[in-house]
């Protein structure tokens, strides 16, 4: 009954490792979506439409990359010089018959400084 016990306690910390390290890998490809972006959208596009370029860009690419996203979860907001850029999103860590039962917030958020129009 002990090493029953201890047999479910390692596969518990396998559990939480593996989750976890999965949560970071999912924030390091929303980050590297948005660098990327905002690099090859920023400064080719127009002002008018720049932000919203930008957003449907991170939301297609980010879909792409198997991280669910809401329709929320992607916001873009062009203050002149600046692009803010902020993804919301959950990783999650028990699903239970297709719904997430409990699940890891995460959130990326960055202004980026936007280079005269090429």
């Amino acid at each position: 009954m002990k090493a029953l016990f201890w047999v479910l306690v390692a596969i518990g910390c396998v559990y939480v490792f593996y989750t976890g390290a999965m949560a970071v890998s999912s924030y390091l490809e929303i980050t590297s979506v948005v660098e990327q972006v905002v690099a090859e959208r920023s400064s080719r596009t127009e002002r008018e439409e720049r932000a919203t370029r930008v957003k449907e860009d991170i939301a297609t690419k980010v879909a792409a990359s198997g991280i669910k996203v809401g329709d929320r979860g992607v916001s873009v907001s062009d203050e002149g010089r600046t692009l803010d850029v902020s993804v919301r999103w959950s990783w999650p860590v028990i699903v239970y018959q297709g719904s997430e039962v409990l699940a890891i917030p995460l959130k990326h958020e960055r202004t980026f400084k936007v280079p005269e129009k090429r």
